[in-house]
């Protein structure tokens, strides 16, 4: 089996392809630090040289040893909040093993320059290496950390503007189910029925279809909106409700002045109510009721459970769609909550 590993995931974890970094970064540092710490002023080019050239294993493993364990480490604690922890992690790793790692490949390389009559250019001794060591160690982990703290910013403003997509899309997803011909064909039928009988409460329904079509269209735009212009809205969506199911649908609200100010997300009451009324059975002998109050600071619209056995074929527009544009506004979740009695919905109520 193939895998297809994506050009962008492979390189996640570092925050940007370092191949063409490392293989110029290796020789530069190792200059670098040949000049601040080991450069002498009577030294020979010829010397400085063979400086230069042995010291490149030194700066390769310590580089590529890191690099892995900074990998590894973003893996295991992804994510800005686990920073800390990495970095005390890391600086850890470089205090107790970068000198047993130097130690190891100074004492492989003695014994080799040793079998092959070789004159290494260090003769410092391991102890006078250690400074320099962890000054490379410690340039290499703050420039990574930079490009990696950079890279996990551009991400996070990405998945913003992706989840504002979503948003958007899912807000004209909810005004094209508001406005659907199911609720459309469902109220002329009701205005049908009711028009010969009683031609003033057919005048009413008529005005409340139109006032619950002019919120829908007036506020497509508005990202969130007062609670109370949304109880208004719905209250003539119930009125519409009602004669529909001929009294055998009850609504119970109950909120508080304290609590008109607060903002919710658009059309979000109305899709709880289709959902109760779309899942639930509503007859005489069971009429459905619905409440809307607040408890522990949210919004909760409750109803009787009594579920059909059979329901429509959902319109994709509901609780995942609640979910997701409350999570572009606020931290706080959407509660769902079903026991045996009642099936209940809480959406956080926001600061305008």
């Amino acid at each position: 089996m193939i895998t297809v590993t994506n050009e962008k995931d492979k390189w996640k974890y570092i925050g940007f392809n370092d191949t063409w970094f490392s293989i110029i970064g290796i020789p530069i540092v190792t200059l670098f630090l040949n000049l601040l710490f080991f450069n002498e002023l009577d030294e020979t080019w010829f010397m400085f040289a063979k400086r230069l050239f042995g010291g490149l294993s030194f700066t390769a493993m310590f580089w590529l040893g890191l690099r892995y364990s900074m990998s590894f480490l973003r893996k295991k604690y992804e994510g800005f909040e686990h920073t800390m922890k990495r970095l005390v992690l890391i600086a850890l790793l470089i205090v107790f093993v970068a000198p047993l790692a130097g130690g190891l490949l100074d004492f492989i390389l003695d014994h080799l320059a040793e079998w092959t009559n070789y004159e290494r250019a260090y003769q410092d001794g391991t102890k006078n290496k250690i400074l320099p060591t962890y000054f490379a160690c410690f340039f290499m982990i703050a420039v990574y950390e930079a490009i990696y703290f950079y890279y996990q910013l551009k991400q996070s403003i990405e998945e913003k503007e992706q989840a504002k997509q979503a948003q958007i899309r899912s807000e004209l997803a909810g005004l094209r189910n508001q406005v659907n011909p199911h609720f459309l064909f469902n109220s002329m039928n009701t205005l049908m029925n009711i028009v010969l009988e009683d031609q003033q409460l057919a005048l009413s329904f008529l005005k409340k279809l139109s006032k619950v079509y002019r919120y829908v269209l007036e506020n497509r735009e508005a990202q969130t909106i007062p609670l109370s212009q949304e109880l208004d809205f719905i209250h003539s969506y119930v009125f519409l409700q009602k004669e529909r199911f001929k009294g055998n649908l009850e609504v119970n609200i109950d909120i508080t002045d304290q609590h008109l100010d607060q903002h919710i997300i658009p059309l979000s009451l109305q899709i709880l109510f289709e959902n109760a009324i779309k899942h639930n059975i509503i007859s005489r002998r069971k009429p459905l009721l619905i409440e809307v109050l607040v408890a522990n600071g949210k919004l909760m619209v409750r109803n009787n459970l009594q579920r059909k056995e059979q329901v429509m074929d959902s319109t994709k527009v509901g609780l995942e769609n609640i979910k997701t544009r409350y999570h572009f506004f606020t931290e706080e979740t959407v509660d769902v909550k079903e026991d045996k009695q009642y099936f209940a919905v809480a959406i956080p109520l926001l600061v305008a």
